[in-house]
C-alpha cells in the first residue's frame, strides 16, 4: 500500500508538472513578450510605476534563474519559473482538496483548475499571478489542516509578490471566530496583519511613492458593456453557482470566506479591469472545493450535518 501511494504521489507530481509546462507554453504564445524585457528592466532597476514596483519577488527570481540557465534568455527564465510554480500549485491544490475529498475526487479539482488557468492569460505583462495563486492555496491548505503558524511565512513572502495577501488576515479571522478561542484568533490575526504591514509598508518606504501606470478608478470601463462581466462568469462558470449549493454542507472556513466574495467583486469592479480574470484566481481554493461539495456530497470527508469536523481518519480541519 505504501509503495502504491508513493507511486501515485510521484506520478501525480509529474502529471501536474507536465501541465505546468503546457501552461507556460500557452502563456509564452499569448503574453506580450515584446514588452517583457522593458518591464523586467524597470522592475530590477527600481524605475517601474505603481503598483508593479511594489511586487518585486518574481522579477528577482527570474533574474536569478536567468543567470543559471544556458544562454541567459529572459523569456526562458520566466517560462521555466511559471512552469515550476504552476506545476507545484496544481500538486498542492490536489493535496489541499484531499483535506475533504478522496484522492480521485481531489485530483478532479486540481485538473479543473489546470483547465481554467490558460483562460486567464492575456496579452499583458503581469507576472505576479502564479505565485499569488500559490500563496492563497498554501494559506488555505494550512488553515484547513490547522497549521496556522505556516500562514506567517506565506504572508511575508506572498506580500513581496503581491499586496492581495492583505485578504489572508481577514480570511483567518472570519474562518476561525467561534471555532478557536477568541484570544488565540485575535492574536494570530493581529500577527498576520502586522506581517503584511511590515512587508508592504517596507516596500513602499524602500521604493518611495510611484505614480500608477493607469487610471485607478475603472468602474465605467467595467460597466460600459456586458463583456467584462461575461469574462468573470466564464472563469469558474457553473462552479460559481454550484459553490452556493455546496456552501450548505461545506466547511466553516469556506462557507464564511464565500461571504467576502461580494465585497471583493465590488472592489475590483471599481479599481480594476475585471475582464483580466486572473484577478479572481485567489478564489479557486474556495469556489472549486465548495462546488465539489455540491457535485460529490457522498465523497466528502465530513460528518453528515456537521460542517466543521472531518470524519475519523480524515485530514484535520
Amino acid at each position: 500500500m505504501k509503495s502504491s501511494s508513493g507511486i501515485r504521489a510521484v506520478g501525480l507530481f509529474l502529471l501536474y508538472l507536465g501541465l505546468g509546462v503546457c501552461s507556460a507554453s500557452v502563456w509564452a504564445r499569448l503574453a506580450d513578450l515584446d514588452s517583457l524585457g522593458d518591464w523586467h528592466a524597470g522592475m530590477i532597476s527600481a524605475t517601474a510605476p505603481a503598483p508593479n514596483q511594489y511586487r518585486p519577488l518574481v522579477p528577482w527570481l527570474a533574474e536569478m534563474l536567468r543567470g543559471l540557465l544556458p544562454g541567459h534568455n529572459l523569456v526562458t527564465a520566466y517560462s521555466v519559473l511559471r512552469a515550476l510554480v504552476t506545476g507545484s500549485t496544481l500538486y498542492l491544490f490536489d493535496r489541499y482538496m484531499q483535506s475533504w475529498f478522496a484522492p480521485p475526487v481531489a485530483a478532479g479539482g486540481a485538473l479543473a483548475l489546470a483547465a481554467i488557468l490558460p483562460f486567464t492569460y492575456q496579452h499583458v505583462v503581469q507576472e505576479s499571478d502564479p505565485i499569488n495563486l500559490l500563496a492563497f492555496i498554501l494559506a488555505f491548505w494550512a488553515m484547513a489542516r490547522g497549521r496556522d503558524l505556516l500562514l506567517i511565512p506565506v504572508v511575508l513572502f506572498g506580500t513581496l509578490n503581491r499586496e492581495t495577501t492583505a485578504m489572508l488576515p481577514a480570511i483567518y479571522l472570519i474562518g476561525n471566530l467561534g471555532v478557536k478561542p477568541f484570544r488565540e484568533v485575535a492574536r494570530r490575526t493581529a500577527l498576520l496583519g502586522f506581517c503584511w504591514c511590515l512587508i508592504y509598508g517596507g516596500l513602499r518606504l524602500f521604493y518611495g511613492h510611484r505614480s500608477y501606470y493607469s487610471d485607478v478608478i475603472m468602474w465605467k470601463s467595467n460597466l460600459i458593456s456586458w463583456y467584462p462581466s461575461r469574462a468573470v462568469f466564464l472563469l469558474f462558470g457553473m462552479m460559481w453557482v454550484l459553490s452556493l449549493f455546496g456552501a450548505r454542507s461545506g466547511p466553516v472556513l469556506l462557507r464564511r470566506t464565500l461571504l467576502l466574495l461580494p465585497f471583493y467583486v465590488a472592489l475590483h469592479y471599481v479599481i480594476a479591469l475585471v475582464n483580466e480574470v486572473r484577478l479572481f484566481l485567489p478564489w479557486a481554493p474556495v469556489v472549486i472545493p465548495l462546488a465539489w461539495f455540491a457535485l460529490y456530497p457522498t465523497d466528502a470527508r465530513l460528518q453528515p450535518g456537521d460542517s466543521s469536523r472531518p470524519r475519523p481518519g480524515a485530514a484535520g480541519y
